[in-house]
């Protein structure tokens, strides 16, 4: 190799392509491997009634800082890692400044993405009670009982419903949308 392509194998943040659904377990497998640092980002909606499970800012992807000329077969190799990212075949560096950012606004990993304020005409998902998996309409705000009427198809007429604001999935100001499943 010549001297300049070895810079680009240095040591420093790379970002990697996690199995499906398999990020918290790469990144559990990796921080068992000496010389790696693991950053893996997620979210949590916050509730009144708990929070929801954390899931991956990135879905499918993590960070890990290490040596790519003495860790990239363990790397590549370990339980739940798919690949690393590359450009040319060359493992592509994630600028430390980024790394720095992503770990400031995610004390943790934990970054707390707030549902959207509600407004009337949000399409809502019922996610507990008689109309589980049912998806409807915001019609009004009642917020001194925390509950909204939504306006569900039932018996194939429209029906309005006053509801729990906790048994429904309101859009999510996620940057890259809601992923409920």
């Amino acid at each position: 190799m010549q001297k300049e392509e070895l810079k680009d194998w240095s040591v420093g943040w790379y970002c990697l392509r996690a199995k499906p659904r398999m990020e918290v377990l790469a990144a559990q497998t990796l921080k068992t491997l000496p010389d790696i640092e693991v950053f893996l980002p997620r979210t949590i909606r916050p509730r009144k009634d708990g929070s929801s499970p954390a899931r991956p800012l990135f879905p499918g992807y993590f960070f890990a800082r290490f040596d790519p000329v003495i860790h990239h077969r363990n790397v590549h190799f370990a339980r739940g890692v798919s690949y690393v990212v590359r450009r040319d075949e060359i493992p592509v560096h994630v600028p430390s400044q980024v790394m720095m950012e992503l770990k400031l606004i995610s004390p943790n990993g934990i970054l707390e993405i707030p549902d959207k304020p509600h407004c009337i005409g949000d399409k809502v998902k019922a996610i507990a009670g008689l109309f589980k998996g049912d998806e409807g309409i915001v019609t009004q705000l009642i917020p001194a009982k925390e509950r909204v009427k939504v306006l569900f198809e039932i018996l194939g007429r429209p029906t309005e419903v006053e509801i729990n604001e906790q048994s429904l999935d309101f859009p999510s100001s996620h940057p890259i949308g809601t992923d409920t499943d």
